[in-house]
């Protein structure tokens, strides 16, 4: 594992994302890959390309790995979708290509709610489909990234594990017409999550990254959330006592920032439809605010230039850590990510 020089505190990039997640002084925010974090030029670099990453340990490492020396992002981060969970649960997956992440490809569980909604036992959990090749990752990558980097493991909202299993549109009509069985079905996910988020604990992985895009304000209101998605993703997070906790959902979040604080995350992950001066405001410093720069513009569509600008505007409206405001595009250059890198660290002193 390469080694940064180190500030005049002698801060690693590992101190400095975990000083900057608990909302704490540092030289400058953390600049790091939060959410899912590959790019085909990535995969070239270090010899390791989606799909066969997603099923081969070493292969998942090597490009949790990478993202550092390639590109200077100062985390390292497994795995690359939102669909490992829910094969565990029986849906089928299609594990995608090199340019493209897993998809659902069945909601298993829309007309059998009653009969079959039974959780794994809590010791088949670690084996079950692509969960131990994903544990060996985490583990090996703790080992090689030491106490230089901040690991990061990904892993997947409840209300958004609930919509693969019995379809999106279903688990949105039944909030309306058969709340029961919506709290049933996201309850469930909840409790094989909080177990989930267990075995993760076990490797001392520094924190969990939870994409929860399904209880977007773009998809659900306040309210909604505040009965079917909010207490479920708090009970997930119930599975953890030392590992960090950061929240991402896409869309527009400000008017529901209140209700990503009360799930109990460290940090709150958000995309650039959220104004970043108004998202600090709010929030307050009752959590680290992670992101915002724009995954389709400006880092795959833009300049580095524009990439540059809106890195520095999530800096100077306070944001924490400098992030994609969602997971990167395979597609997206590396001189744009370099240029969102390079814009945080390259800050003069009277803007630390």
């Amino acid at each position: 594992m390469a080694t940064e020089e180190r500030n005049d505190n002698g801060m690693t990039p590992r101190e400095r994302l975990l000083r900057s997640l608990a909302c704490k002084e540092v030289d400058r925010p953390a600049v790091a890959g939060m959410t899912t974090a590959a790019t085909t030029e990535l995969m070239d670099y270090c010899g390791a390309a989606w799909p066969e990453v997603h099923t081969n340990a070493k292969l998942m490492t090597k490009l949790g790995l990478a993202m550092y020396p390639f590109v200077g992002l100062e985390s390292c981060r497994i795995p690359y979708c939102l669909t490992y969970e829910v094969e565990a649960l029986g849906c089928k997956v299609d594990l995608g290509k090199k340019n493209s992440t897993p998809m659902v490809k069945s909601n298993p569980f829309y007309d059998r709610i009653d009969e079959d909604l039974v959780l794994p036992k809590r010791e088949e959990v670690a084996t079950l489909a692509r969960n131990k090749v994903i544990l060996d990752a985490a583990k090996d990558m703790k080992a090689e990234a030491g106490d230089m980097l901040p690991t990061i493991v990904g892993v997947t909202g409840p209300f958004t594990i609930a919509g693969h299993l019995v379809g999106v549109d279903n688990l949105l009509l039944w909030i309306i017409t058969d709340p029961e069985k919506a709290h049933k079905i996201v309850k469930f996910a909840a409790e094989y999550e909080r177990m989930w988020l267990q075995e993760v604990e076990k490797l001392h992985i520094d924190l969990i990254q939870m994409s929860e895009p399904s209880a977007s304000w773009d998809m659900i209101n306040p309210d909604w959330f505040d009965e079917f998605a909010g207490p479920y993703v708090k009970r997930a997070f119930s599975g953890l006592e030392d590992t960090k906790k950061v929240l991402h959902i896409c869309g527009n979040m400000v008017p529901m920032l209140e209700q990503m604080i009360a799930t109990g995350a460290d940090g709150l992950s958000i995309e650039e439809k959220s104004d970043p001066y108004k998202a600090v405001e709010v929030v307050d410093g009752r959590a680290a605010l992670v992101g915002n720069v724009g995954v389709v513009k400006p880092l795959l569509q833009g300049t580095p230039e524009e990439v540059r600008q809106a890195a520095l505007r999530s800096v100077d409206a306070g944001f924490n850590i400098i992030s994609a405001g969602c997971g990167l595009s395979a597609l997206i250059k590396k001189e744009n990510l370099q240029a969102m890198v390079d814009a945080v660290k390259s800050l003069p002193p009277k803007r630390r």
